[in-house]
């Protein structure tokens, strides 16, 4: 086997070590608990600060029960957003106050919270503006603990937690059901992976013994 070969070999088995590993997944999940997560609307294809930023309170509540996320967040100027979805489907209102124009909303996160959120809302300011409008929640996971570590938080961020607790529990034994695709290594995918590099290392083995013969 010529150096050359010899090392193509090499590299594809590093490769195939790496992407089966057990170890590896496709991020870190977050420690059951809840907390208090600081988050920045940006434009949909900029890192800009997406206008509807001024809609949203800070922080955000992240509550995480048995490896399901679920974000709750405050809309200010409530009646100018008439629809607010998010990859997981419509947002839940859990309350409103109609004399300050706020609405508390939480929604369902499947993927990882490291990633930027899409979220879709129709918005309309009277005389002004009528439009279907995206923005990424970007929130700030840096700090959070990885599920595993021994760590996490059980106290709840706001008084509207609190005084949903008995629904929101009830409502999360209801998606437990439904089981997390995000949070799963893409096992199919790496054996993909590992027999197309078997089938190229093949393809070059021969092509060389016919040069070397």
């Amino acid at each position: 086997m010529s150096k050359r070969l010899s090392m193509l070999f090499t590299a594809i088995v590093l490769v195939a070590v790496l992407v089966m590993s057990p170890g590896i997944t496709a991020f870190a999940s977050v420690a059951d608990g809840t907390y208090e997560v600081n988050y920045e609307m940006k434009e949909a294809k900029s890192e800009n600060t997406s206008i509807a930023d001024g809609y949203f309170s800070k922080p955000a509540t992240l509550r995480v029960e048995n490896g399901v996320k679920t974000i709750q967040i405050t809309v200010t100027g409530a009646d100018m957003i008439k629809e607010l979805t998010a990859p997981s489907g419509p947002v839940q209102v859990v309350s409103e106050d109609p004399n300050n124009d706020t609405r508390v909303v939480k929604f369902r996160v499947d993927g990882d919270l490291a990633d930027p959120v899409s979220m879709k809302m129709h918005i309309v300011v009277p005389d002004l503006y009528d439009m279907e409008h995206t923005a990424r929640a970007v929130f700030d996971v840096s700090n959070l603990p990885e599920a595993g570590s021994g760590e996490g938080s059980t106290e709840t961020g706001t008084e509207t937690e609190n005084e949903t607790n008995t629904e929101s529990n009830q409502e999360k034994e209801e998606e437990i059901d439904n089981p997390q695709t995000g949070d799963d290594t893409p096992i199919a995918l790496y054996v993909s992976l590992l027999v197309a590099s078997v089938a190229i290392f093949t393809v070059y083995k021969v092509r060389f013994s016919n040069q070397e013969g």
